[in-house]
Order: structure tokens, then sequence, then C-alpha cells
């Protein structure tokens, strides 16, 4: 990067527009920047950081406290840089966060950061304006900006502060640093990322190997404890004991099965007699609601027949509908017309009275126009006064600026004020809170362990809440298949029945009088049996429904063994729950307590540094008692201002005397003879308005007249359509044989005709199959017993209970020895895996802990790559190290180092005594010259590792003063010597000093000159 061309402007001490022209300098090669101190030399340096990177040179000076305090209020702070990249030249542009003063009303308001970079490549220094300034590359937006220059450049600002800015003392910082101090500039200026990433990545890589084996060995370990077992040779005694246990719940089993089936069958036969005695009643209960509701469909089918007389009138009623609400509509528009006419008249009488009133207001029209000539007459007055009042308003101007400056200053004092208050607040809250911080961050710890056992303890509890539900569904299943079974039993027994009935009605229709019959022998039939052979049960349905049933059975048993098998699982489950200790608090009262914890952790705010606070804190002081010095002096200008736009205005009103106070100025003038103009007008147009509303109300009264002798005519005409149609009804009506009350009471039954037509004619075909139905049951019946079935089904369910009890028991026990063996198998596969995982692990576990300093030298492949660059950056300090010292001494690393680190010591090699010593042994002059010779070499070293970086230009700070002079041999003497070599590489040099032997060697660069309202920058030349 070569600097062209830098304007600072409201910058630092620099209150007005300063253009810095590098181009003759940066020809010369070696040139200085120099002028008394405090002057603002170093801000030049600010200057370009902050066009470049938005931020200072200094790293700890705040970005809104880079505004000249000089600088005029409405003068906006703006740095521009003109610099070229090889063959390629860019102008930068950049504003400050920064008050100003509002463009509406008085106080200020912030102006935030901003930022423009463009292409000026192909245009002359001269040619870049503030209209011109070549191609946009990135605006308004400070973060595309900064990536950009970082971007063109190749480094960010803290490189550009360490290789192209040398600030003072900063390298002498740098040489004596400690080694890990050293390890992390070195490691900002070098990119050793892929070298971090490389550690990181192998790290992490061999933790989580770690990880993985010792988790998967913890979690075997805990399965098997939840199951009870120590090791796994006593998992295997825990099988063994458990397929013991089946085979006994087995024999058991088998027992309680044949008790089981004898109850079932006695229970079955039972329930088949009990399903006759039921049908029988069941049939004769049906007939009996039938017979009862004969009556009912007795009066529906009468009314049915006076319905269909009544369908015949419905069209001529819809006639007589359909007259009676034309007439309505007629009569509503007869009366909307009415309306109308009455607000046309209405309208007619307002807009005559209306006409009248502007008539009326003649002299207000007459008033208004002598008002007009008397401005005309008050504006010449005016005009001849100018001169005296553009004198008061110069003065009241003065006056304005002069208060504005001092309440400024005043507020300025305020805010600084109350800074320091805040800042005072700050810092003792910031003493009592590091106690605070502390017990926070025990409790946070603390609960961080509670909160895992409660997730723990949650998890289990969640498992067995599953298990428990899959329980209740299996019983509800179970509930369900029984139920299934019952009714499929019952429709069994009563297809069965229906059998039966078929059969007999079969046999009855064979029988003959004096002929025995082929059941009982008997040649007496005193009661066959009746009914419609087609409607008799058939002997199809009859399987079916015993298939049905053998179905729901076995449905039923499946479903009895799964619900035992669901239960032992449940049962387990809950032994585990029950292991775990139950946590004090929910995990959401301990996540919230932790959330809480985090919470007051974070309020507490950052850390506070204490000794920068109380030094920042003693720099406000001064910088108030600076302010208020100031404030006093505007106060006095202010008053000297007041008095003088006084005596102006004085002046000014004796001139001013036969025009009225309020309308001495032009603005005032301009209104009153505005407002004057608007009123006439508007008198004017307000007589027109009311003529002109008159004509139109009269010609609507003209159209609401036509409007209702119209709707009269139509409401006339529909009353005759109306008494005709009633005249038709009631024809109808008599022809029919029916009243109009009994039509309207007919009217619901029209709809239902069909319905009730359909209803009459079902009711009696289930009165008939009710009545055959009956006889059927009744001789199903005959002569049997009924059975006492809640004795003989309470039997049935106490075998079924015990064979239930016996099926859970031996499923329970062979689902353990499944679930034992299932865990065997799957804990022997796992340890295997993770033996072969840790084996396949062991190499890059082993170069992992190599790269991460685990070796014989303790050192990191990251510090290894940095020592490299080390190496080239002492050998390049030393090429200029050497003529500087009159080659006395060397830089070279000390190989000792610390833990972690070693190898990037720095020693200087003495000549003179052959020795190597600490280089806090130099003088103040040798350190300079070391720190300087460390520094070229540094940037010499971070150019060629980076093809993108150039360091055509760097800057150098101070540090001169320590040097001798003894005619041209001295040490300040060799040292410019070098840098003038240095200079002939085609790179340029500037020295900021206030030494004058510096400023005698080299002549060319600025001289900065300071003076009471802010500096300024001279060009130097050779004399």
């Amino acid at each position: 990067m070569r600097p062209v061309r830098l304007t600072l402007q409201a910058f630092g001490p620099y209150a007005n527009k300063e253009i810095i022209d590098f181009r003759s300098a940066v020809e010369a090669g070696l040139f200085g920047i120099y002028g008394k101190t405090g002057s603002g030399k170093s801000t030049i340096f600010s200057g370009m950081t902050f066009a470049l990177f938005g931020e200072a040179s200094k790293s700890e000076q705040d970005r809104t406290s880079l505004r000249s305090d000089h600088a005029p209020a409405d003068l906006t702070t703006e740095v521009e840089f003109v610099f070229d990249v090889g063959e390629r030249r860019f102008v930068v542009v950049r504003q400050p966060d920064q008050m100003r003063p509002k463009q509406r009303g008085e106080g200020e308001t912030k102006s935030a950061h901003e930022a423009h970079l463009f292409d000026a490549t192909g245009l002359s220094l001269e040619e870049i304006t503030a209209d011109k300034r070549g191609k946009i590359i990135a605006e308004k937006k400070v973060r595309d900006v900064d990536a950009a220059v970082s971007d063109l450049l190749g480094y960010g600002v803290e490189q550009f502060r360490q290789i192209v800015l040398l600030p003072q003392g900063r390298f002498e910082k740098f040489l004596s640093a400690k080694t890990n101090e050293r390890v992390t500039i070195l490691r900002d200026l070098f990119d050793v990322s892929l070298y971090q990433a490389l550690m990181a990545d192998l790290k992490e890589k061999a933790a989580e190997a770690e990880r993985q084996v010792r988790e998967e060995r913890a979690v075997c370990a805990g399965r098997l404890k939840a199951e009870g077992f120590e090791s796994t040779d006593a998992l295997l005694e825990g099988i063994n004991a458990a397929q013991t246990a089946v085979q006994e719940r087995s024999t058991v089993e088998a027992d309680a099965k044949k008790q089981a089936q004898a109850a079932e069958t006695a229970f079955r036969s039972a329930e088949a007699v009990e399903a006759k005695f039921v049908a029988s009643e069941q049939a004769q209960e049906k007939l009996t609601v039938l017979t009862a509701r004969k009556a009912e469909f007795t009066a529906i089918a009468d009314r049915m027949k006076q319905a269909t007389r009544a369908r015949l009138i419905v069209d001529v009623e819809e006639q007589l509908f359909a007259a009676k609400r034309d007439v309505k509509d007629a009569e509503a528009k007869l009366s909307e017309a009415k309306e109308a006419q009455s607000q046309a008249k209405q309208k007619v009488k307002d807009a005559t009275e209306a006409l009248a009133r502007e008539e009326a207001r003649a002299p207000e029209l007459e008033a208004a126009r002598k008002r007009k000539d008397d401005l005309e007459r008050f504006a010449g007055i005016l005009e001849a006064a100018s001169a005296s009042a553009e004198a008061v308003e110069a003065a009241l101007e003065a006056q304005r600026i002069a208060r504005a400056a001092f309440e400024k200053s005043k507020d300025r004092l305020g805010q600084l004020r109350n800074t320091r208050a805040e800042r005072t607040a700050a810092l003792k809250s910031a003493r009592g809170a590091e106690s605070v911080r502390g017990d926070l961050a025990k409790a946070h710890s603390l609960l961080l362990t509670q909160k895992k056992e409660a997730e723990d303890y949650a998890k289990a509890e969640a498992v067995a809440r599953s298990a428990k539900a899959e329980f209740e569904k299996e019983s509800a299943a179970s509930a369900e298949a029984l139920k299934q079974e019952a009714e499929a039993r019952a429709t069994y027994a009563a297809a069965e029945q229906a059998l039966a009935a078929a059969q007999a009605l079969h046999l009855a229709t064979k029988l003959e009088n004096d002929a025995p019959c082929p059941v009982c022998g008997s040649t007496d039939h005193p009661s066959p049996a009746t009914g419609d052979i087609e409607n008799a049960g058939r002997d199809q349905a009859f399987r079916e429904a015993r298939a049905r049933l053998e179905k729901a059975e076995r449905a039923a048993r499946e479903i009895s063994e799964k619900l035992a098998g669901q239960k032992a699982t449940f049962e387990a489950r809950k032994e585990t729950l029950s292991s775990l200790e139950q946590p004090l608090d929910t995990l959401a009262a301990i996540l919230e307590k932790v959330r809480q914890t985090e919470a007051d952790i974070n309020a507490l705010g950052p850390v506070m540094n204490i000794e920068e606070a109380e030094a920042a804190l003693d720099a406000l002081d001064k910088q108030i008692a600076e302010i208020e010095t100031e404030t006093e002096r505007l106060r006095a200008e202010a008053d000297k201002c007041r008095n003088a736009a006084t005596e102006a205005r004085a002046a000014r009103d004796g001139k001013l005397e036969e025009v009225p106070e309020a309308l001495r100025t032009e603005s005032a003038l301009a209104s009153a003879k505005d407002e004057t103009s608007c009123k006439l007008t508007a008198l004017v147009e307000a007589k027109d308005k009311a003529e002109a509303g008159l004509k139109t109300a009269r010609e609507a009264v003209l159209s609401a007249d036509a409007t209702r002798k119209g709707a009269e005519e139509s409401d006339t005409a529909c009353k005759v359509r109306l008494e005709k149609s009633e005249a038709t009804f009631r024809t109808r009506l008599y022809e029919q044989e029916l009243t109009e009350e009994i039509y309207q009471s007919l009217k619901p039954a029209i709809a239902t005709i069909e319905s009730d037509s359909a209803s009459v004619k079902a009711f009696e075909t289930q009165l008939n199959e009710a009545q055959a139905a009956a006889n059927a049951a009744a001789s199903a019946v005959g002569d049997l017993t009924r059975p006492e079935l809640p004795i003989m089904k309470e039997a049935h369910e106490a075998a079924s209970v015990v064979l239930s009890k016996a099926t859970e028991e031996r499923i329970a026990a062979s689902n353990r020895v499944g679930q034992l063996d299932k865990l065997r198998q799957s804990l022997e596969d796992t340890m295997r895996k993770l033996d072969e995982a840790e084996v396949e692990s062991g190499p890059l576990r082993k170069i992992a802990a190599l790269a991460n300093g685990d070796n014989p030298l303790n050192l990191k492949l990251e510090t290894y790559a940095i020592g490299a660059m080390f190496d080239r950056v002492l050998e390049a300090a030393n090429l200029r190290l050497g003529p500087m010292t009159s080659s006395r001494y060397q830089l070279e690393r000390d190989t000792e180092g610390g833990r972690g680190s070693r190898g990037l010591g720095i020693q200087v090699f003495d000549v003179h005594t052959g020795k190597s010593r600490a280089t806090d042994t130099l003088s103040g002059g040798e350190t300079f010259i070391a720190a300087l010779a460390l520094a070229l070499g540094l940037a010499d070293v971070v150019e060629s590792a980076s093809g993108k970086v150039r360091l055509d230009t760097i800057f150098i700070d101070e540090g001169f003063g320590s040097l001798d002079t003894e005619n041209g041999s001295g040490t300040l003497d060799q040292v410019l010597s070098v840098l003038n070599n240095l200079v002939k590489q085609s790179r340029a040099i500037g020295l900021i000093s206030h030494v004058p032997l510096v400023q005698e060697a080299i002549p060319n660069g600025f001289y900065v000159r300071k003076g009471l309202l802010g500096s300024t920058v001279e060009a130097r030349s050779t004399i």
C-alpha cells in the first residue's frame, strides 16, 4: 500500500480541512513528519487507520473522540484517503459517529458511522474530487467496506498497526515480551490457522473416540445393574434360574387349562338354554309394543287423505302471496317518493336562505378590499427600511450563534458530569459484584449436577409410563375381545334358535291329521308351528355364527397371553424406576433455577478492569475542568452579542412606526396579504356557490314531483291484482270443501304424504312379522327348564381367572428368559465392538497427543510452525541490525524457553564479549535499534510470506531521541543510513519525530504547526 493523498476535516486537532499530498515525500523515499509534542503528528496515522479500517491507530482510543473540539458545529468530521495498491488506485471516505446540529429546530442529532470505497484506477489525483471518486466498490454499510479494504490489502487493522505503523514503544515491548505474549503477536501476523485447525481437529476426534468407548462401557454396566446383576457371570446364572421357572409355570398352566375348559363347556350349554327363554320374552315384548301403536297409524292414514286435497290449493295461495308482496313494494316506493319530494322542497328553502346570508356579507367584502390596499402600502414602507432590517438580522444571527455555542458547551459539560456520576456508580457496583459472581458460579455448577440427575429420572419415568400405557392398551383390547366373544356367543344362540324354529316349521307343513309325527310318533297335533317359512332361520347363518364364535374365543385367548407379557414388562420398568432416587424438584423447576442463575450472572454485566476505570475517571475530571473554563468564556461572548442585537433593533424600529408591529417582517406582511386575498376570494366564491345551489334545488323539486306521480299509479294497479287473487283463493277452498283454518293446519302434512304412506305400510308388515316370531319363540321353549346362569358363570369366570394367572406367570417367566438372553447377546456384541474401536483409534489418539504438546519437547504443532517463521524474522532483522550497530549485535532464538512455547525467546549475541545475553540488558538507544530492526525484519517476512500483502510504505513513530550522534558516525547516522538503503529497495519510510537532528538529516516531509484554533500541516522539501 502506497499513500497518495490524505484529507482530514474536523479531525483531531485539525479544525478545518487539511490536505496532505504524499506524492513528493514518497518519491523521495525517506521523509519525516515533524512538529512539537501534542501538535497532531500521530493523528495523521490515526487518520489513515480510521479511513482504512474505521478505528484509530491506538486500539484503546474511542472512535467518537476523533472529532475536533476546535471545529465549527456545522462542519462534518470526515477523512478521505487516496492510496495505491500495485497498479490500482483506490479512494476510501469515512465519517465517524458524531453529533451535528438539527436541520430543523434547535439542538443536536447523532449521525451514524458511514464508509465508502471507490476504485479510482485510471484517474489522476487532480481528477479525484468529492463528485468524482471512481467506481463504487462498497458504500454505507461499514462492515462491507471493512471487509473489502482488508481483502485489498491482505491484512486487518491489528496487522496494519504492527507492520505498517510502528508506533511509539510497540516493538520495544515485542522485543522484551514474554514468550507466550510473543506467540500471541506472531499468531496474529502469520496465518497459522491451518495448524490450529489441525490440532483442534485431532484433539476433538481423539477425545470423541475415547468418550464414545468410555460412555458405551458405562452404558453396558448400567444395563447389567438395572437388571440386578453385578457381572456377566451373574447374568448367566440368572438365565438358568429363569429357564427352570418357565418349566414349572408351564405345568401349572396345563392343569388350569383343563379345569377351565370343563367349566366353559357347562356354562356354554346353560347359555344356549337361557338364550331361548330371552328370545321368547323379547319377541312377545315387541308384539305388545306394535299392537299398542295400531291406533296411531290409523290416524296418520286419515290425515294423509285430507292433505292430498289440500295440495290442490298450494299454487293459488302462492299467487296470492306474490300479489301482497307487490302491493307492499309499491307502497314503499310511494313513501320514498313523497319523502324525496319533501326533502327537495326543504333544499330549495335552505338554498334561498344561504343566498340571502351571502348577500348580507357585502360590507365584509368591501372591508377585505380596503385591507388589501393597506397591506400594499405597508409593503412599500417595509422595502424602504430593508437596509436597517438586514443589520438587525445579522446582529440576531451573531447572537444566536454565540448562544448556541454557549448552550452546546454547557450541554457538553452536563453530559461529562453525568458520565462521571455514572462511571463512579459503575465502579462502585463493579467492586461489589465480584463476590456475588463467585457465589452464583458455585450455585450454577450445583444446579447443573441436579439437572443431570433429574433428566435421568425423567427418562426412566417416561419409559415406565410408556410400558404402563401399553399394558392399559392391551387390557382394553382384552376387555373388547371378551365383549366381542360374548356378542358372538349371543349371536350363535340366536342363530341356533332360528334354525330350530325353521326345522319345526318344515316338519309342521308335513304333518297330516291322524298320521304319526316323524319326531315323537304322536297322531295328535294340537299346536303345530306356524309362520312364513322364507323368514325362518337358515342352516348357513348358524354355521357362520358358530365360526365367528370360535374366532372370537381364539382372539380372546391370544390377547390374554399378550396382556400377561405386557404386565411383566411393566413390572420390570417400575422396578427400574424405583431404583433411582427421585429429585427433590421437577426438571422444569431445576431448569428455571439454572436459567435464573445464568440470568443473575449475566445481569452483573462484564467484568470491569478497576484500574483502567479509575484512570479513565481521572482523565474525565481533567476534561471537565477544561470544559468549565471554555463555558464561562462562551457565556461572556453571548452576552456581548445580545447587547449589539438590542441596539440594532432600536435603530430599525424608528423607521417602521407607521407599520403595525406584527407586520414589520416580510414574511408576516406576505402572510397577511395572502390571508386577505384568500378571504376576499372566499367571499366571492361563497356567493356564487349559493346562487348555483338554489338553481340545483329548484330542478330537484320538479324531478321529485314526477317520481311521486308514477309511484301512485303503480300502487293502484297492484291493489287491483291483489283483490283478484283473494277471490280466486276463496273459490278454490270452497271447491275442496275446506276452510282457510283447516287448510293452514294441513300444510305441514302435505310435505309428508309419501313418507306417511310408506310408514303405514311398514307398520303393517312389522306387526305381521312380530306375531309370527312370537309364536316360533314360544314353541322353541316348550318344556325346557330355565338354568341358574349366574352361578354357572361365576364358576366359569373363576376357572378363567386361575388360567389367566397361570398363563401370565408362564409368559412373564418366558419373557424374562428372552429378555436376559437378548441382554447377554447385546452385551457380548457391544464389548467386542468397543475393543475393536479402541484398537482402531489408538494411532489417532497418539498423533493428537503429539500435535498438542505431549512430546519430549512439550512443543505444540502451531508453536513449531510459528518458530519456523520466527527464524526468518530474526534473519531479516539481523540484516538491518548489523549495519546499525557496526556489526556488534545479532538477534538469536533462545532454544530453552518455557513449557509449551520452547524456542520462541529472544536474546542478543554480543560480538565484543562473544556471549549471548538477555535483550533487557541493552541500553535505551540499543533497545530502540534492536526493536526497529525486528520491526523491519517482521515487515519483510510478512510481505514475502503473503503474495497479496505489499508494504510499499511504512511509518515509524518516535524513538530517535535515544540515539547519539558523533559527526556522522553516531548511532543515529547509522540508523538513517540503513533506512536510506531500505528506501533504495522500492520502499518509502515515513518518520515521526521532534528531534532537530532528524529534521536536518531528513528535510523532506511535513511539519505540523500547532495553534490556538487547531493545527495545520505544511509540506517540506530539500532546501
